[in-house]
């Protein structure tokens, strides 16, 4: 009995250190692994040999695991397809001081007033002021032409008086200031999400008139229709020419003007094509396609190349270099053209980005945003309670 137990003691003990063996062998693998620096040389002249610590290693994988953990929340219903966009800051926005025509010639009343370029005027007089209509009903009411002007600037607000001079042609009070109500545009919508959060133009909308930007956070987006194209040629941005009835039902509230585009809910129907959002590291230099509207209302897939791909752990709106490379495309627009902004890029079945820039002295040649970002913004706001930053060399597409 006793041999029979030595046997079956030395059987287990070979059983046990056999374990043991195995376990240390996974370990040293895993510790293998976890030291490996990833190497990622861009076939690009222009773009150095990045190098991914462990510390970036780890962060992709944790960025990368909280995307997966949202499940069927991750993919979205691709867009592609041209909107029109009117957006204001909550009342009218200056863009410059003007003078008025009266009896005793021009008059410029608010030529030695605090008032610039790119404030919004809330209130008149303590009444809301969101429309030309409703300042004209002020002013054509006014007794004395004395006016108490709410302006905000940067943040702040200051209470500034205006005396009015009546013009010599209606006889009725003016301020001496050009107005205007929001800021409109044509763009591109890049997704929907499941919960009908909307993302469109990858970058950050600017008043070219008065230079007015982040007050600009409210207003609508609407069906578009493409009617033709002005070609990018180099040194000369190109454009989309498209018809947009504002006086229609929109389509989408707008909530947020970021920089890295619109966002909003999507108030009608969607039946976009469903697509899953790119984790971190998944867009790569290579061949993918741009879905975008040249022509009428119904997106199209194009042939381009991504030249360059930066890894980035903070949103921003130039996230990748693309090329257009199909000769379609290249023939009706040069290339990337303002208007194309928000169109949605696709690379191995993966929603990877939306273009956000078109090169000035290179038109086939642009800038997109890496898709996650975008996701990420237009998801929260599920749970929120509540004309682009150019570069010398490049302009929003």
């Amino acid at each position: 009995m006793q041999t029979k137990d030595k046997e079956k003691l030395c059987k287990v003990q070979k059983t046990i250190l056999r374990a043991i063996i195995v376990i240390m062998m996974l370990c040293a693998f895993c510790a293998l692994i976890n030291n490996i620096t990833i190497l990622n040389i861009e076939k690009n002249e222009n773009t150095k040999p990045l190098i991914l610590s462990q510390n970036d290693v780890n962060r992709d994988f944790a960025e990368n695991l909280k995307i997966c953990a949202t499940g069927d929340k991750a993919y979205v219903k691709i867009g592609g397809r041209p909107i029109g966009i009117s957006i204001g800051a909550g009342g009218l926005i200056v863009v410059e001081k003007s003078s008025v025509s009266t009896k005793s010639g021009e008059l410029s009343p608010c030529k030695d007033v605090d008032i610039q370029k790119g404030d919004v005027v809330t209130k008149v007089n303590g009444e809301s002021v969101d429309s030309i209509y409703k300042l004209k009903n002020i002013l054509k009411n006014s007794k004395n032409g004395k006016f108490v002007l709410a302006v905000e600037r940067n943040d702040g607000v200051k209470n500034l008086l205006v005396q009015g001079v009546k013009s010599k042609t209606d006889g009725e009070y003016k301020l001496g200031l050009l107005l205007k109500e929001d800021v409109g545009g044509v763009g591109t919508l890049t997704f929907v999400t499941k919960d009908g959060n909307f993302a469109a133009l990858g970058h950050h909308i600017q008043d070219g008139d008065s230079i007015l930007s982040y007050s600009l956070d409210q207003g609508d987006i609407f069906n578009a229709e493409v009617t033709g194209v002005i070609k990018g040629e180099r040194g000369k941005a190109g454009g989309l020419v498209a018809d947009v009835n504002r006086l229609s039902k929109s389509i989408g509230e707008i909530k947020s003007n970021t920089d890295i585009g619109l966002y909003g809910k999507y108030d009608a129907e969607y039946d976009g094509d469903l697509y899953r959002i790119a984790l971190k590291g998944e867009a790569n230099v290579g061949q993918a396609q741009v879905l975008t509207t040249i022509d009428g209302t119904t997106p199209k897939f194009y042939d381009i190349d991504i030249v360059k791909v930066v890894s980035q752990s903070e949103a921003s709106e130039k996230g990748m270099v693309i090329s257009v490379r199909d000769k379609e495309l290249l023939e009706k627009t040069g290339g990337i053209v303002q208007g194309m902004s928000g169109s949605p890029i696709v690379q191995n079945g993966v929603l990877i980005g939306a273009v956000t820039h078109v090169f000035v002295q290179d038109p086939t040649r642009g800038y997109a945003v890496h898709s996650r970002f975008m996701y990420d913004y237009a998801n929260s706001l599920s749970t929120q309670s509540g004309f682009a930053i150019d570069d010398v060399n490049d302009v929003a597409a």
